[in-house]
């Protein structure tokens, strides 16, 4: 292309930036999420170190 040419091409799709997760609006929602979300990592947490001790005891 040229340098003083201009792009003329043209595209019928749009594309929007997507969010890893969406927030939500409210400040209770927003509470409940973050809440929910730590919570859930705990958990996961736990049941990791339960899993790594119980993969010891079978060694």
């Amino acid at each position: 292309m040229e340098p003083n040419q201009e792009n003329k091409t043209t595209s019928n799709i749009t594309s929007k930036p997507t969010q890893e997760k969406e927030e939500p609006q409210t400040g209770i929602g927003r509470f409940f999420s973050k809440v929910g979300y730590s919570i859930w990592i705990a958990v996961m947490v736990v049941g990791g170190i339960i899993a790594f001790l119980v993969s010891l005891l079978v060694l």
